[in-house]
């Protein structure tokens, strides 16, 4: 398990709002849902249940990754959860056109969040490049999805910036 950035920083709001969508997406729950009965945070004792044979806590990357989801998900993560929420039908229509001869639920669930994460900045956040939302999927996606999911969502999402930049030309 790689280090997680500091969570005062756009990439860690990246990881909660994938773990905000990957959750959306396999319990159909509405982000608003979750976010009231906070399911999406990690209670103390479950992280202890889960780490009871962890000696050291400070040097076992797994506690630290856990502790990192204890609190409420806020700021940047929330602006892309629920704007991918906002915007998913229309996301998902020009993912569809953009993976040619392939369906978007086809795709593993957390490639499909990253995928979608990945477009909402695209289209929706101009205060970051589409390179650097590029380089922020594909590296989700080498942490969290399959052997080939990063060079899949990296072609994907750079279709996606050449539609975009068309449709500005």
């Amino acid at each position: 398990m790689s280090k997680l950035p500091q969570t005062h920083s756009r990439t860690f709001a990246r990881y909660w709002a994938l773990r905000l969508l990957y959750q959306r997406e396999l319990t159909h729950r509405d982000l608003n849902e979750m976010l009231e009965d906070s399911s999406q945070v990690l209670p103390q004792d479950q992280i202890e249940d889960c780490l009871h044979s962890c000696d050291n806590r400070d040097a076992c990357e797994q506690f630290n990754f856990f502790e990192l989801f204890a609190a409420e998900p806020q700021g940047y993560a929330l602006d892309i959860a629920n704007g991918v929420e906002k915007q998913q039908t229309d996301i998902d229509h020009l993912l569809s056109s953009a993976l040619e001869n392939w369906s978007l639920y086809r795709l593993p669930p957390v490639d499909r969040a990253i995928v979608r994460m990945g477009t909402w900045e695209i289209l929706y956040n101009d205060d970051v490049p589409d390179s650097v939302s590029i380089n922020e999927a594909v590296t989700l996606a080498k942490e969290f999805g399959g052997e080939d999911s990063s060079k899949f969502i990296n072609g994907v999402l750079g279709k996606i910036a050449k539609l975009k930049k068309g449709a500005h030309d």
